[in-house]
């Protein structure tokens, strides 16, 4: 530390001090404290001044920060009277801020037996209590303050803060306005009553009664946080800075205010300052999760993801191993940064099993959690035939949320992209430029990427924030001439959407998507043949969403959702010489969810219901042209002349369903999933027949060591009828998917086991073996009649990752999938059994350079059916295997201060051949051919 006059070295634990005109000295910090510091300084608890006793002195000297004159004070009041209620009280107020937990509770207790009806005595005693975390008693204790003292005005202000952290945010306000009204000219009363109106978004309120606290008391710091905070809301970003700035100079020794300082530093984008407010903040506050995880964030955003998830493990492990999502400090209603962060830190690293280890316990910990349901729908785009999970879980994410500036890209609530997925450093997320400070104001977010076969594709956000509004408006455009003959894929999709907060407990929003489709043969058949080269699908949809949200209480909220759907797909082809296929299909979709959702300290609750309601007409023309059938000389040719036969069929299909689910963890570190639905399928105009289903469920989740993860369930579900693929039914039980893409009115039971260890900070591992056993609606053609057959499903997965040093993470994964299906029933495969090995390395430089090599190594069996004998009317079932290694890289590099990324990459580098069979056949995850692409992703705030 430096100035004209001199210097002077410091080192951990100290800070320097300079007056004018002098050289700066070494001042010891205060020492770090052992819980998360939310006493700013030292609080008041006497209501007036009153007579001048040694008590009222000792207050006013702790009001301005002199503590030691203010404990002399006490002192004389104690050697004349050991019982002084209000000298014992004030004593528990130092011990409190000193972090001496014990002697504080010992000093408010004696105080309120002294006096069992002072309003003072029992609001030092809930400072001791909320030191301790026991905060239902401090909060009890204040209820009875008021009540013996209902003309106190500091009791009432106290009130206001524990109604506060509890979220019982109409009685905090309440209570402050009480406060006000009581006692308006004390500082406290107004900093409370700012934070209560900024809690419910009333900034113009809450930045007169900080200003207001502010004229009572310049020392104060919390009016000033205060103040910050509601100018950022109303998008004055740099004042707000101001504000915390001169909060942090007021209270240099508060890790609170630092943790918010350093994330208007990194809102401003100043990377030089925002570490550095974070790691003061870790060193006075070292408990407080708050900079671990926001350090996270940041570390992350400038190519650093390994300590990143250093941090981040850090930030979990201190919110009692618990998602590290809900602020404890209850300051600001602002979660924006956790909706999609986490996950792409163990995306960057590869380590996407990771990612769904911590969505599942997220979810289950907080149902009610938007960021959760966001982080798990993310975590699941990586995983195949998961696409109804993960479009489910972003809908109760987007009904759940706050108003936020967090974007809505149009892919998202899409499922069937048929997008290859080029993970790894060639891979980015608008989530990687979420604010950390919900504000007003717009942004835009925009994504290109240009590739061989003449792809082109490109994605262009504009979201933002307007005081209680929120919206989103983006486009996306895929399109490539595919890597063989009729690959082609041409796909737009447009999508709006607009939030708008009555109040802090109820929201609406409206969303519009439109996507258009043109393609050829887009699937991925082992066979090389086995190819439509005349096949042309195009997918037009407007689809329409309604939904709402009432938080009843901080525990209980309603969630809704409507949805319309209007498609129409077309279908041609000419698969033989003669024959010539044209189908066309219309379909208009309603579905109207319910979904209450409860939150206690022992269990949770998640029931509710839906109706599906869809109705269509097929129509398929098969045309047959004239066959000419030469005959000798002098006879004429013989002409077998063509037809043209029209098949129609409407279909009306109605499906209800109700669902309970609870999360029970009575036992300490298990928590029991139980829970049940019923499914009431009608088919109407077909020959379907009607199914009535019942589906028990049953998981566990133990936790035998903090660092150890056990899982089982087993469940049955029925393939829903689903307007637009999205549901508010919860889509896990104890971490294993319910929804796949079957058939429609499939019976599924699934049974699984999994476990996944943190062996140190720097090893993951873990396995996970489930089986699906499935009743498959089919018509059989034969006997025209509907039957059902027996498919069952294997998986296997296991991992190992390992992050070395501060730039390097390895990952190692085996996966084992095995099908056996019914021939009579089957469209494409008998069986099929495909054991696969990925092998990953990521490097990460603080320039922002990184890189990912990924090979993997796949070996495919199977017997494939390819088509009936005419004569006979056989299957013609054909054996396959290969095996083979592809190679994917890329390279990527972070522009500065968060701009955005360049990445250039390239799958299958060395342009491998291969036989193989895709069982996802809406996204595919392999490239059969080598495929160069770049991207860019830009980011204007």
């Amino acid at each position: 530390a430096a100035n004209e006059a001199g210097s002077v070295g410091i080192t951990s634990g100290q800070s320097a001090v300079a007056e004018a005109g002098k050289a700066p000295v070494v001042q010891v910090v205060a020492q770090p404290r052992d819980a998360v510091r939310w006493a700013l300084h030292y609080p008041p608890v006497l209501d007036g001044i009153g007579p001048d006793t040694e008590v009222n002195q000792a207050a006013q000297l702790l009001a301005v920060g002199r503590v030691d004159e203010a404990g002399s004070k006490i002192s004389q009041a104690l050697g004349s009277d050991p019982a002084n209620s209000g000298a014992l009280s004030l004593q528990a107020i130092i011990a409190v801020v000193q972090n001496d937990k014990e002697a504080a509770l010992t000093a408010a207790n004696k105080a309120v037996e002294a006096a069992p009806e002072s309003a003072t005595a029992l609001i030092a005693l809930s400072y001791a209590q909320q030191a301790a975390f026991n905060l239902e008693a401090a909060r009890a204790n204040l209820e009875k303050a008021v009540a013996l003292e209902p003309e106190n005005a500091l009791a009432w202000a106290r009130l206001a803060e524990l109604q506060s952290s509890f979220g019982d945010l109409d009685s905090a306000l309440a209570s402050a306005q009480k406060a006000v009204e009581l006692n308006p000219n004390l500082s406290r009363t107004q900093t409370v009553l700012g934070f209560a109106y900024l809690t419910q978004i009333k900034t113009a309120m809450a930045k007169e009664a900080f200003n207001k606290a502010i004229e009572l008391d310049q020392a104060d710091s919390l009016p000033r946080l205060g103040l910050g905070l509601a100018k950022i809301r109303d998008g004055e970003l740099e004042e707000g800075r101001r504000e915390i700035e001169v909060a942090a100079s007021l209270d240099s020794n508060s890790g609170l205010i630092r943790s918010y300082l350093g994330k208007a530093y990194y809102e401003e984008k100043r990377p030089e300052l925002d570490g550095r407010e974070y790691a003061i903040a870790k060193e006075l506050d070292p408990n407080d999760p708050t900079p671990w995880f926001y350090d996270a964030i940041r570390k992350q955003t400038i190519n650093q993801p390994v300590e990143a998830l250093h941090d981040l493990q850090k930030a979990i492990e201190l919110n009692d191993n618990r998602a590290v999502y809900r602020s404890k400090l209850m300051l600001d209603s602002d979660f924006a940064a956790r909706s999609a962060s986490l996950a792409r830190i163990y995306s960057d690293l590869g380590f996407q099993q990771r990612a769904l280890v911590e969505g599942y316990n997220s979810v289950n910990t907080d149902p009610t959690n938007y960021s959760a349901h966001r982080f798990l729908a993310d975590s699941y785009a990586a995983l195949p035939r998961h696409e109804i999970a993960r479009v489910s879980e972003l809908l109760q994410s987007q009904l759940l949320q706050p108003a936020n500036m967090t974007p809505i890209q149009p892919q998202l609530a899409e499922s069937s992209l048929n997008l290859l997925n080029s993970g790894g450093a060639g891979s980015a997320s608008f989530g990687e430029f979420n604010p950390l400070f919900n504000r007003n104001g717009a942004a835009l977010l925009a994504s290109g990427l240009v590739g061989q076969n003449s792809t082109v594709g490109g994605e262009a956000v504009v979201s933002g924030i307007h005081n209680k509004a929120s919206y989103s408006f983006g486009y996306s455009k895929f399109k490539t001439d595919g890597f063989r003959v009729n690959n082609d894929q041409d796909d737009d999709i447009a999508n709006a959407f607009l939030q708008y907060e009555l109040s802090y407990k109820t929201s609406i929003q409206a969303e519009y998507r439109y996507r258009n489709i043109e393609r050829g043969d887009v699937d991925l058949r082992f066979f090389p043949d086995e190819i439509s080269p005349n096949l042309d699908e195009t997918l037009e949809s407007n689809t329409v969403r309604l939904g709402f949200r009432q938080a009843f209480s901080p525990r209980s909220s309603l969630i809704g959702n409507f949805t319309y759907r209007d498609l129409e797909e077309t279908e041609k082809d000419n698969p033989a010489p003669v024959i010539a296929y044209d189908g066309k299909s219309d379909q208009e979709a309603y579905s109207a969810e319910l979904s209450y959702l409860f939150r206690a300290e022992k269990f949770n609750v998640v029931t509710g219901g839906g109706y599906f309601d869809i109705d269509g007409q097929d129509n398929l023309v098969i045309t047959t042209q004239d066959i000419i059938i030469p005959l000798p000389p002098p006879l004429p040719p013989q002409v077998i002349p063509g037809s043209s036969t029209t098949i129609s069929e409407v279909k009306d299909v109605k499906h209800a369903n109700v669902y309970l689910y609870s999360y029970i963890n009575f036992l300490h570190d298990v928590t029991v999933t139980l829970g049940a639905s019923g499914d009431f399928y009608k088919p109407e105009n077909t020959q379907e027949e009607d199914q009535n289903q019942f589906n028990p469920k049953i998981g566990i989740t133990w936790n035998p060591l903090p660092d150890t993860t056990i899982r089982a369930a087993a469940f049955r579900a029925l393939k829903r009828t689903l307007a637009t693929d999205q549901t508010l039914e919860p889509t896990q039980v104890a971490g294993f998917n319910q929804f796949y893409d079957d058939l429609n009115a499939t019976d599924a039971w699934r049974y699984g086991g999994a476990i996944d260890q943190k062996f140190s900070e720097n090893i993951y591992g873990g396995a996970e073996l489930s089986k699906r056993d499935l009743d498959v609606p089919y018509f059989n053609t034969n006997d025209l009649i509907n039957k059902t057959s027996d498919w069952e499903e294997k998986f296997f997965r296991a991992y190992l990752y390992l992050t070395a040093q501060k730039w390097w993470a390895f990952s190692l994964e085996y996966l084992y999938e095995d099908y056996e299906r019914d021939e009579a029933s089957s469209l494409a495969i008998k069986d099929l059994t495909t054991h696969s090995i990925p092998l990953g390395i990521n490097y990460f430089h603080p320039s922002g350079l990184g890189v990912s090599l990924k090979g993997t190594y796949i070996n495919q069996e199977g017997s494939y059916i390819r088509g009936r004998d005419p004569f006979t009317g056989n299957l013609i079932i054909e054996d396959g295997e290969d095996n083979f290694w592809l190679v994917d890289a890329a390279v990527r590099y972070r522009l500065p201060k968060r701009y955005g990324f360049i990445t250039v990459g390239v799958t299958n580098l060395f342009d491998e051949e291969f036989q193989y069979y895709e069982t996802d056949v809406d996204n595919p995850h392999i490239m059969p051919s080598r495929f160069f692409f770049t991207k860019l992703t830009l980011a204007i705030p």
